[in-house]
C-alpha cells in the first residue's frame, strides 16, 4: 500500500498540538491550501524545442475534481467529482468512509454518488497525485530522464505494463474527519504503478513529499506509447499540487 495513506494516531495527535499551540503553519500545506492565482503559471502542454516533446504544467491542487488528457490531441478537461446521487445508481461508484490506523482501513459507510463524468476521448486522469488510464497500461523504467531512454519503446515491449485496479480507499476526497482518524475516499480504478510518482508520508509532521523521479510509459488503447516523468509536484513557490511533466509522445 502506497506510504500516502498511512496515517497514524501519534501523528494527528502530534499536529492537533500544533495547531493549538502555533497555528499549524505550514503543517497542512498542500492539503488545505485555498486555490491563489499565479499568473506566471504556464498551463497545460507547452511545446519544446523537440517534435512530440512538452512540458506539460497543471494545477492538482483540488481533491474535489479528476483532470483528463489527451495526448493525442494535447488537451485537458476538468469534471468534478459526485458528491450525491441524482439520478440511477451505477452500482459501483460510492464514497467510502474509512477509520485509517496505520495500515488498517475499517470501512464506516458507503454513500451511493453518480458516476463520475468524463469526456467522450482521453487517454490520462490525474486527482492530485492519483492517475487513472483510459485502458491503459503503465511501465515504471529505470530512467530518470527522458533524454535517456532508448530510441524506441519497442525496447520494453515484452516488460510487465500494469492495467488500472478499482481501489476503495486511494482518492481522497475529504479530510474533514481527519483528527478522528475518519477519511471519506471516492471509490475508483487507480493505476498504482503511475500513482506510486509522488509518495506523501505522514509517519511525522509536516507532511514529507518524495518523488520517485522515474519515467514512466503509458502504452494506450491504440498501441501508442507516452514517456511520461513527474519533474517536480509543487510550484517555485513550495505549493504542492503543482505538477510538471515532461511528455514525449508518440515514443
Amino acid at each position: 500500500m502506497p506510504v500516502l495513506r498511512h496515517i497514524h494516531r501519534n501523528t494527528l495527535a502530534l499536529c492537533l498540538a500544533s495547531l493549538v499551540l502555533a497555528g499549524c503553519n505550514g503543517i497542512f500545506d498542500g492539503i488545505y491550501d485555498e486555490p491563489v492565482r499565479d499568473e506566471a503559471l504556464q498551463l497545460g502542454f507547452n511545446p519544446a524545442a523537440e517534435e512530440g516533446r512538452y512540458t506539460l504544467v497543471m494545477d492538482a491542487r483540488n481533491y474535489d475534481e479528476w483532470i483528463y488528457m489527451d495526448l493525442h490531441r494535447l488537451t485537458l478537461e476538468k469534471y468534478d467529482i459526485p458528491t450525491t446521487l441524482t439520478g440511477e445508481w451505477d452500482g459501483k461508484s460510492v464514497w467510502a468512509r474509512y477509520n485509517v490506523q496505520g495500515s488498517r482501513y475499517t470501512l464506516l459507510e458507503e454513500r451511493q454518488v453518480d458516476t463520475q463524468p468524463e469526456p467522450e476521448e482521453w487517454d490520462l486522469a490525474i486527482h492530485h497525485f492519483d492517475v487513472r488510464t483510459n485502458g491503459g497500461q503503465v511501465l515504471q523504467t529505470g530512467y530518470t530522464s527522458v533524454d535517456d531512454l532508448p530510441e524506441s519503446s519497442v525496447s520494453f515491449a515484452s516488460e510487465g505494463f500494469r492495467p488500472d485496479e478499482r481501489t476503495s480507499h486511494q482518492c481522497i476526497v475529504d479530510f474533514s474527519g481527519m483528527f478522528d482518524y475518519n477519511i471519506w475516499y471516492q471509490a475508483s480504478p487507480v493505476n498504482l504503478v503511475l500513482s506510486d510518482w509522488v509518495r506523501m508520508d505522514f509517519s511525522t509532521p509536516p507532511p514529507k513529499y518524495e518523488a520517485s523521479r522515474r519515467v514512466y510509459l503509458l502504452r494506450m488503447q491504440d498501441g501508442t506509447v507516452a514517456a511520461l516523468h513527474m519533474k517536480s509536484y509543487m510550484s517555485e513557490a513550495g505549493t504542492k499540487g503543482i505538477l510538471t511533466i515532461d511528455v514525449k509522445y508518440p515514443y
